[in-house]
């Protein structure tokens, strides 16, 4: 029993077991254990929460509305007021157990702690000088760019006599005003392998976001009063604040392997036309795309060949999709189009095409993809639907027995 409870005790990291009795041992895995799996739920909910706009795009947004109020309504007396009270927001806002912000000496080589947000904060901090030539934020200072250290105990750049604080994951991003760098900005946690390429993603778009807020700051305290060139910066700023919002939200709606649009998306918009299609009439078609041979082909030239294939049917369908009609990948091999007011006939002629054009377009091996069609039309092919995840689920029946025979197109059979 004693060497099963070693065992996982290694996996989860936990130190000094020889001082530690089997009851007392067997606690402290059941408490890391659940401490790993709130983890693991957070930033699961965080992709989940920016993997569709609607909420976490208004609550950014809300939060970024506030922050340039409080700058033209001049709350904070001081910039690093106006930090202390952004990076309290931003840790409200998002599952990170800490944020903490530093900018460089005036004179000497090294930068300064600012303000620290979350679990630790500003007074944890025992050091708050950071060298330049010897920490993990002043390389990121330095180079100007962002530096993820997935486990801190094993990453040799990360110096562990600046910091006796609870920090295994570090994600540290540089805050840039056009060319110049303003400052740094470190996102930490208890855990190691915190963040994964979406929360990355996200925390970088952020921090720029958060630069853009730093130098309108700044501009704005600047200048006594509105004359022309506060208000061009100002449009500059608010511009610039506004496309990188945009470019959130972009991300927020996009699948990361082809760039369509992603599952949550997808059933969003499915939705919204079948109540316009209830509404007014409006009809579409919905075709559902499988490959065929997917695992064959990742068992026999690896995964990145796989991947390959997937970003070529991807190519396939938005070079044959219009400009109304919605793509997206909504599982591993699996595609969905909302083609807009396309007919029957129209559908079938489409998934056709695709058939051809895939493999026209893959030479190393023979690739197939499957197709179920099925559309919304109040003429003969009417068929009554509850809602629309019963007309999904119809026409991924009839994909279903496409895949049986392969390289098929099947439409949903009308009673």
């Amino acid at each position: 029993m004693r060497e099963f409870l070693e065992k996982l005790s290694k996996l989860l990291n936990i130190e000094n077991l020889e001082k530690i009795n089997d009851e007392e041992l067997k606690s402290l895995i059941l408490e890391n254990i659940e401490k790993k799996f709130k983890l693991e739920k957070s930033l699961y909910d965080l992709f989940e929460e920016t993997s569709c706009n609607t909420e976490f795009s208004i609550r950014v947004t809300a939060l970024i509305n506030l922050l340039i109020t409080r700058i033209y309504e001049e709350k904070d007396k001081n910039l690093n007021s106006f930090i202390k009270f952004s990076l309290e927001e931003f840790a409200r806002l998002l599952p990170i157990e800490n944020i903490s912000y530093m900018e460089k000496h005036a004179k000497w080589n090294y930068l300064l702690l600012k303000a620290a947000s979350g679990k630790i904060k500003f007074e944890d901090f025992k050091v708050r000088k950071f060298p330049i030539e010897n920490s993990i934020a002043g390389q990121v200072y330095r180079s100007g760019n962002y530096i993820y250290v997935p486990n801190t105990h094993l990453d040799n750049r990360f110096n562990k006599k600046l910091s006796n604080l609870p920090i295994k994951s570090l994600l540290s991003v540089p805050l840039k005003n056009r060319d110049r760098i303003i400052g740094v900005l470190n996102f930490s946690h208890a855990f190691e392998e915190a963040f994964n390429e979406i929360s990355i993603y996200l925390l970088v778009s952020l921090a720029n976001l958060f630069s853009s807020i730093l130098a309108l700051f700044n501009f704005y305290r600047e200048k006594t009063s509105f004359n022309s060139k506060l208000v061009k910066e100002v449009e500059r700023q608010t511009l610039e604040i506004q496309r990188m919002n945009l470019k959130l939200y972009k991300t927020s709606i996009t699948d990361a392997l082809t760039g369509l649009y992603n599952r949550r998306f997808f059933f969003q918009r499915l939705e919204e036309e079948f109540s316009r299609f209830l509404r007014y009439g409006s009809g579409f078609c919905l075709v559902l795309f499988d490959l065929d041979r997917l695992k064959y082909i990742n068992d026999k030239y690896g995964h990145l060949e796989g991947d390959r294939c997937i970003r070529l049917l991807a190519k396939c369908l938005r070079n044959r999709s219009r400009k109304e009609d919605v793509v997206a990948r909504i599982g591993g091999d699996e595609f969905a189009c909302i083609l807009v007011g396309s007919t029957v006939e129209g559908a079938i002629i489409f998934s056709e095409r695709i058939r051809e054009d895939l493999g026209k377009n893959y030479k190393k091996d023979t690739l197939t993809v499957s197709a179920g069609v099925g559309c919304l039309t109040k003429g003969e092919y009417f068929k009554f639907y509850k809602n629309y995840k019963e007309f999904f689920k119809y026409v991924d029946k009839a994909l279903l027995k496409a895949k049986k025979t392969k390289d098929q197109v099947k439409v949903v059979e009308i009673d």
